[in-house]
């Protein structure tokens, strides 16, 4: 199964805007009232149940609220088709995000993706946007087996 427009090979090198397209089957866990301080075992422990789903790309975590302050977070993989949730525990069956969005990938350690959603938000604000309802993140590398210098990370804002 081919995986939809913005899970391409090519980074994104400048803002794009794009349509997410519609139907995307999803396993995802929520997480609510979530600081940035929390994210390390958050994403730990649920990429580790995620992955047993056999996705068929890479994982995302969509932000809700002010990741400067406290927010709720969606973490989850693609699929082919949806799972018996009671085979993994506390997970859901969802659909990603679609519409209108604008997407930037940053390649580099995580310790640059806040300046990466900063350059993101000003094209999006210079472009007449208005506050997104989500922010995105999918993680095309795995940080485990690759340099720090070659993780890409696709930011999404989702207008």
């Amino acid at each position: 199964m081919s995986i939809p427009l913005f899970f391409r090979e090519d980074s994104f090198l400048q803002p794009m805007e794009v349509t997410l397209p519609d139907g995307i089957a999803v396993v995802t866990q929520r997480f609510y009232d979530v600081r940035v301080d929390d994210l390390r075992d958050i994403f730990d422990e649920s990429f580790q149940l995620l992955a047993q789903t056999r996705p068929i790309g890479p994982p995302f975590a969509m932000y809700e609220g002010d990741p400067t302050d406290v927010f709720d977070l969606t973490i989850g993989f693609p699929v082919s088709a949806p799972v018996d949730p009671d085979d993994y525990g506390d997970i859901a069956n969802e659909v990603f995000p679609s519409g209108k969005a604008l997407i930037m990938s940053h390649i580099g350690g995580f310790d640059g993706l806040g300046s990466a959603w900063e350059s993101l938000m000003e094209v999006h604000s210079a472009n007449g946007g208005s506050t997104p309802r989500a922010t995105i993140e999918i993680y095309l590398n795995d940080p485990s087996s690759t340099p720090q210098e070659d993780l890409r990370t696709d930011l999404i804002a989702l207008y």
